[in-house]
C-alpha cells in the first residue's frame, strides 16, 4: 500500500513538471513578412547589375532567387514553426506583371518560395476583378499560390463583371479568415483593404470594401470568442506614416488597433515605410517592411500563459551577401525572353540591351517632392513624345503619386528598358498593353488659372498629388487666400491672359489616369473652381479615352502613346556616348521650377 503511494505521488510530480514546463517555456513562433514587392522579381536596381547567383560583386536588393533562399534557410532552422506572410501589392511595378494575367506566373511562384498566407492590396486590382480573378485561376494551374486572405471584399449584387472573382471566393481560393494550430498555438489571421488604399484602386469596380475598422472590430471579436484564438494577426493594406525624425507614427492601422484591440499584430503594408523596430498601439504589434522586398521582417515570439510573453522583431537585408536560389532564378530568366518576344521586340526594344546611361540618379523623395529631379524628367519626356508624334500639346503634367520609382545609376550608369519601365508601370491602355497611356484635352484661358490653383493646392499637400510639370511656368504668391494665388502664368514663352473673356483653348497632357481628376475639381474644392476639360472644337468631354493621343494615325485604330514609351523615346534624343548609347544631361540633376513663389 505505501509503495503505490509513493508511485502515484512521483507520477502526480512528473506531472505537474510536465505542466509547469510548458507554462514557463512558451511555444515560440517565428514569422517573416513582405509588402508591397509591386513584382521586383529581379531586385532593384538596376537590372543589369543584378547577379543572384554571386555574392557581393553589387549593390542591387531583393529579388525573388534571394528570398527563396532566405526562406528555404529559416524554414530549415525553424521546420515546425514558420510562418512567411505578404500584406498586398505583391505584384504591379515591373515587366514582369505584363503576362501575369495570362501565366500567373509570380503568384504561383510565392507559393514556391514559401509563403503561406497573402492578402490583396489596392494595385492586385490595376487591371480590374476579372484579370485578378484570371491571375488566381493561372497560377492555380500553374502549380497553386498562398492562401488569399482578404476580408471587406463587398461583391456586386447588379453587375457580372466580378463574378468570376467572386467564385473564386466562394469556393475558398480567397478567404475572408482561417484559423489554424501551429506548435500548439492557435492563430487566426485575416486581411484588409484600408480607406486610401481602396480610394486609389478605381479598377477595381465594381467591387467595393467595406470599412476596414468595422470589419477589423468584428472579425477580431468573432476570431477570439468564436474560434478561441490564442493570435490574431491582422495583414493590412491600410498603412502607417512615420513622421520626418522617425520618432511618431501615425495612419489607418493605428486608428484600426485601437477600435479592434483583440487584434495581436498587424502586418502592415500600402504606404511603404520600414519600422526598424517593432511599435504598439495598446496591446497590438505593428510592423512594415517598405517595399520592393528589399527587407524581409522577421518577427520571433513566445507565447505562453495565454499570451505573447516575448516578442522581437528586425528587418533583414535581402541583397547580395545572399546568394540566390538558382532553380528560382532559371524560371525568372525564361520568362525575360516571353516578355522580350511578346512586349519589348515589337517597339524594338530587348530586356537586356542598354538604351541609355545617367551619370546621377533621378528620385522621386516624398519627403521633399519639390527638388525631386525625375517628375520633370517624366513631364519633359511627354511633351517631347507626343510633339514628335505630330500631337499638339501646350503643357504637360505628371503626379508624384503614378511615379512608382527611382532611376538609379548604379556603378555602371546603364539603363535599360525594364529599369524605364518600373518608373511608371503603371495602368493600361485600351488596346491591353501594360502602361497608362498619354492624352491631352483643352481648356481656356481662365480655366488655366483655376487648374493652376487646383494644383497649387493640391502640391501644398505633398503626397501622390503633387504635380511635375512641362512648357508652363506660374507665378504665385503663397501669402493670398485660397484661389487667389495664382497671379502669372506663361506657356510655352508666351504670357496667358487669365481672364474670362480669353477663350483660346490650351491644350493640357497627361495620362489617362490625372486626366480623370480634372473634370472633378469643382467638387473637390467644394464648387469654388471649375475646370471643364473639352475635345480641340470646344466641346465638352465625357470619356478621357476619346482624347488618347495617337502616334501613327496612318493605322486603324489609335496607336496609344505610352508614357513609359516616351521617356525611351526622349532618351534617344540626347547627346550619345561613342559607342552610341545616349546619356542624360546634367541638366537634370536639379529640379526644375516651374512654380515660382513670389512672396518668397
Amino acid at each position: 500500500m505505501r509503495t503505490s503511494k509513493i508511485i502515484y505521488s512521483l507520477t502526480g510530480a512528473f506531472i505537474l513538471v510536465q505542466v509547469f514546463s510548458q507554462i514557463s517555456l512558451g511555444q515560440e513562433l517565428t514569422i517573416l513578412h513582405t509588402n508591397d514587392i509591386h513584382s521586383k522579381l529581379t531586385g532593384f536596381s538596376p537590372e543589369t547589375e543584378y547577379s543572384p547567383m554571386t555574392t557581393n560583386d553589387d549593390k542591387t536588393v531583393g529579388g525573388f532567387a534571394r528570398l527563396a533562399s532566405f526562406f528555404k534557410e529559416t524554414r530549415e532552422r525553424f521546420p515546425e514553426n514558420t510562418l512567411i506572410l505578404d500584406a498586398g501589392d505583391f505584384l504591379m511595378g515591373s515587366l514582369f506583371h505584363t503576362v501575369e494575367v495570362e501565366t500567373g506566373f509570380q503568384t504561383s511562384l510565392m507559393k514556391k518560395i514559401g509563403y503561406d498566407y497573402i492578402s490583396l492590396g489596392n494595385h492586385e486590382f490595376d487591371f480590374g476583378p476579372k484579370a485578378l480573378s484570371n491571375i488566381i485561376s493561372a497560377a492555380d494551374k500553374n502549380g497553386g499560390l498562398p492562401q488569399i486572405i482578404a476580408s471587406n471584399l463587398v461583391f456586386s449584387e447588379s453587375s457580372a463583371d466580378d463574378d468570376e472573382l467572386n467564385e473564386l471566393f466562394k469556393n475558398g481560393k480567397i478567404k475572408p479568415y482561417v484559423v489554424f494550430e501551429k506548435k500548439g498555438i492557435k492563430i487566426g489571421i485575416f486581411g484588409l483593404m484600408g480607406f486610401d488604399a481602396a480610394s486609389v484602386a478605381p479598377a477595381s469596380k465594381p467591387v467595393k470594401f467595406s470599412d476596414p475598422v468595422k470589419e477589423a472590430a468584428k472579425m477580431a471579436k468573432y476570431l477570439k470568442t468564436k474560434h478561441k484564438t490564442d493570435i490574431i494577426i491582422l495583414l493590412s493594406h491600410c498603412g502607417i506614416n512615420r513622421d520626418l525624425n522617425g520618432n511618431t507614427y501615425s495612419g489607418e492601422d493605428i486608428k484600426l488597433a485601437k477600435k479592434a484591440p483583440e487584434i495581436d499584430i498587424i502586418i502592415s503594408g500600402h504606404t511603404h515605410v520600414s519600422t526598424p523596430e517593432y511599435f504598439k498601439t495598446g496591446n497590438t504589434y505593428i510592423v512594415q517592411t517598405g517595399s520592393n522586398g528589399a527587407e524581409v521582417g522577421k518577427i520571433g515570439l513566445k507565447y505562453e500563459n495565454g499570451k505573447i510573453a516575448e516578442f522581437n522583431s528586425e528587418m533583414v537585408a535581402i541583397d547580395d551577401r545572399i546568394s540566390g536560389n538558382k532553380e528560382v532564378n532559371d524560371e525568372i530568366e525564361k520568362l525575360t525572353g516571353q516578355i522580350d518576344k511578346q512586349y519589348l521586340l515589337p517597339s524594338g526594344l530587348s530586356y537586356k540591351k542598354p538604351i541609355g546611361k545617367t551619370g546621377f540618379d533621378l528620385n522621386i523623395d516624398f519627403s521633399d517632392l519639390k527638388n525631386s529631379n525625375l517628375g520633370n524628367f517624366i513631364a519633359d519626356a511627354s511633351n517631347y513624345y507626343l510633339k514628335n508624334t505630330g500631337n499638339k500639346t501646350d503643357f504637360s503634367l505628371v503626379a508624384s503619386g503614378t511615379i512608382r520609382e527611382n532611376l538609379v545609376a548604379g556603378q555602371t550608369g546603364v539603363i535599360t528598358a525594364p529599369d524605364i519601365f518600373k518608373v511608371m508601370s503603371l495602368g493600361m491602355g485600351t488596346d491591353n498593353v501594360p502602361g497608362y497611356p498619354l492624352a491631352t484635352i483643352y481648356i481656356t484661358g481662365h480655366e488655366v488659372k483655376q487648374l493652376m490653383e487646383a494644383l497649387v493646392m493640391s502640391g501644398n499637400k505633398g503626397g501622390d498629388g503633387f504635380i511635375y510639370f512641362s512648357g508652363i511656368k506660374t507665378w504665385i504668391d503663397s501669402k493670398k487666400g485660397f484661389i487667389r494665388k495664382v497671379k502669372k502664368v506663361v506657356i510655352n514663352g508666351s504670357e496667358v491672359d487669365l481672364s474670362r473673356k480669353n477663350k483660346t483653348l490650351y491644350s493640357v497632357s497627361a495620362n489617362t489616369y490625372l486626366l480623370s481628376f480634372i473634370g472633378r475639381i469643382k467638387k473637390m474644392s467644394f464648387g469654388l473652381l471649375k475646370v471643364v476639360p473639352k475635345d480641340n472644337n470646344g466641346i465638352p468631354v465625357t470619356d478621357i479615352y476619346n482624347q488618347l493621343a495617337d502616334i501613327d494615325p496612318g493605322k486603324e485604330g489609335i496607336q496609344e502613346a505610352k508614357e513609359w514609351i516616351a521617356l525611351v523615346e526622349y532618351l534617344k534624343s540626347f547627346e550619345k556616348t561613342p559607342d552610341g548609347i545616349p546619356v542624360i544631361p546634367d541638366s537634370y540633376k536639379k529640379c526644375d521650377d516651374s512654380v515660382i513663389d513670389i512672396s518668397k
